[in-house]
């Protein structure tokens, strides 16, 4: 059976969709801008460093996030661009990237509890304390994953409904009341003499 998904009228149940969106993504601009510069200043680190400090597969890992926090930073900037104009399209590719950000980041969960688990499994432990620690960071760990996603998919959600609510938006809407249209022409005495003056 195929099922609609839901639209939302309002951001958190309480400020204005376009409006939360906005500030959704300038939270997320300055977050990714934060994140751009660290990783910068930690990329020109270890590119000038000596060459008993530099390891190619840390250069590449720190290149691949670096690359990647650009690309989050510059599609914010486009989704509070398109949020400000009302441009649908920004808002789609917006919407596009935030549908494979979220595949990814389930991917990249699973596989990290999975690492976790088997890293967990690896230990022996000499006493409860030590159980209950792992314990508590692999619930904790678990916890912030599924926060995470489901925080993704509410604001995919929202992005969705601005996109159809923006598409809805129209000046005119032409409603059939009738199965059949009825034309009706009204004329006047003077508009009748006009075209006649004319002729």
């Amino acid at each position: 059976m195929r099922t609609e998904l839901p639209t939302c009228k309002r951001c958190c149940f309480c400020m204005p969709l376009r409006y939360g969106l906005l500030s959704w993504g300038y939270f997320r601009f300055v977050i990714s801008g934060l994140f751009l510069v660290g990783l910068t200043v930690g990329f020109v680190g270890l590119i000038t460093a000596e060459n008993g400090f530099r390891e190619l597969v840390s250069i590449i890992v720190v290149g691949v996030l670096l690359l990647s926090t650009l690309t989050d930073f510059v599609l914010n900037f486009l989704f509070i661009l398109g949020g400000h104009k009302k441009d649908v399209r920004l808002l789609r590719s917006y919407y596009v990237y935030s549908i494979v950000l979220c595949v990814l980041t389930i991917v990249l969960g699973i596989a990290s509890s999975v690492h976790t688990m088997m890293m967990l499994k690896m230990f022996s432990f000499s006493n409860s304390f030590d159980v209950s620690f792992y314990l508590w960071i692999m619930l904790v760990d678990t916890a912030t994953f599924i926060a995470q996603v489901l925080i993704q998919i509410y604001f995919l959600l929202l992005v969705r409904s601005e996109i159809i609510k923006l598409r809805s938006n129209c000046e005119f809407r032409f409603v059939n009341l009738t199965a059949e249209g009825e034309c009706t022409l009204k004329c006047t005495e003077n508009s009748v003499n006009n075209e006649e003056g004319q002729n």
